[in-house]
């Protein structure tokens, strides 16, 4: 049997794609459940984003293969869900925060007024003013609530149609300009200084993404909302990732073009394999309070 390291590479490639597919299902499905996504730390996925669309251009700008573009789209789009599902979860439970301190205050006033109708009458029509007022506040406040939650969806949702629009027809534009290596029909891939840095950029934002929230886990002293399987998915799909790469190809030239991409991907592996640990320390400590 011939090897083929295109082909092998492909195979790699797909491999990291499926694991990436699924990396975020175990998270939407726990901040689902539990209606709420505070075990995830804010500033982590911020920074994960920027990393996948600084990686996103690179790979465009660098014609990779295609599997990477594919990924690196894949990856900013997740993000973004997993990010608009947060920020979705933390309106409703402000909202709920906010309709209960409203609903105590209108309590007190209750008791207040009661208290007022039993010393006088005259105060009857004031106090009803008041609460038309008031209700009428609320109304408004329900409403402008509502509209910037349709905003938000709509702004969210035109943004993920333009990205997957924009990069598909830029990366096919590049792809088709790039002059073909004759033994292979494949892309011969030129070192470009303005790729190379954004795949730089990429690759220290990614390692970096983890500390937030190795930082929040240590100082809640929990990983308690926090998927582990999003993280053993994550560690799958960025082995199978640097794996395609270099199936495809060992040569020096290849690899310093990649190494972004390479340091990217193997480089974060440090960091989730702390994460790996917290889960295993933390739950540890809880159970052993449990007993």
């Amino acid at each position: 049997i011939m090897w083929d390291p295109v082909f092998a590479s492909s195979l790699a490639g797909y491999a990291s794609f499926a694991c990436w597919v699924i990396v975020f299902a175990p998270q939407l499905f726990i901040n689902y459940k539990r209606k709420n996504g505070d075990g995830l730390s804010m500033t982590f996925l911020v920074i994960w984003l920027a990393g996948d669309l600084f990686n996103l251009a690179g790979v465009v700008m660098q014609d990779l293969l295609v599997t990477m573009f594919i990924l690196a789209l894949w990856y900013t789009v997740a993000d973004m869900g997993l990010i608009w599902q947060v920020v979705h979860y933390r309106k409703i439970n402000k909202r709920l925060r906010e309709e209960v301190v409203v609903d105590t205050d209108t309590d007190d006033l209750q008791t207040c007024g009661s208290r007022e109708e039993r010393m006088s009458t005259e105060t009857d029509p004031l106090i009803e003013q008041t609460g038309s007022i008031s209700r009428f506040i609320e109304s408004l406040s329900i409403e402008e609530k509502e509209i910037s939650t349709t905003v938000l969806n709509l702004v969210g949702g035109s943004s993920v149609i333009l990205l997957i629009l924009g990069s598909c027809y830029a990366y096919y534009s590049v792809h088709l300009k790039t002059p073909k290596d004759p033994e292979d029909g494949m892309p011969e891939q030129m070192l470009s200084v303005f790729p190379q840095i954004l795949g730089w950029l990429s690759a220290i934002l990614y390692v970096g993404s983890r500390i937030p929230q190795i930082i929040k886990n240590t100082k809640k002293k929990s990983t308690d909302g926090l998927s582990l399987g999003m993280f053993m998915c994550a560690v799958m799909g960025n082995v199978f990732f640097t794996l395609s790469i270099f199936l495809r190809s060992t040569d020096r030239h290849y690899l310093l073009i990649n190494l972004p991409w390479i340091i990217g991907s193997s480089g974060t592996l440090v960091f989730d394999f702390m994460i790996f640990l917290q889960f295993f320390i933390f739950k540890k400590k809880e159970n052993y309070r449990l007993d």
